[in-house]
């Protein structure tokens, strides 16, 4: 299992565009990956309505969790991710 910290930076919270991105990320990679935050329960990064139902406002410190076949594989996609957190979703 990978796993490394982001930051929500987009200055309204995580939202739908991003939401919609990390998702789609998750469902082509095969993977498992869970995100967890401080104030809400481990969630499946698969889910749309889970990442948007977490909150999470600009600032807030999110843990990646990434489990999939192989270390390469896991880095790619948690590489993937941690880019989809740090471009904000293009606002």
């Amino acid at each position: 299992m990978k796993s490394q910290n982001v930051t929500v930076v987009c200055e309204h919270g995580l939202h739908l565009r991003v939401a919609s991105k990390v998702s789609k990320i998750v469902r082509k990679s095969g993977a498992s990956v869970s995100i967890l935050c401080a104030d809400c329960p481990k969630i499946d990064a698969c889910s749309v309505f889970q990442l948007l139902a977490m909150g999470a406002t600009a600032g807030t410190s999110l843990e990646i969790e990434v489990e999939a076949r192989t270390e390469k594989k896991a880095s790619t996609v948690l590489r993937a991710l941690t880019d989809a957190f740090e471009q904000g979703g293009g606002i």
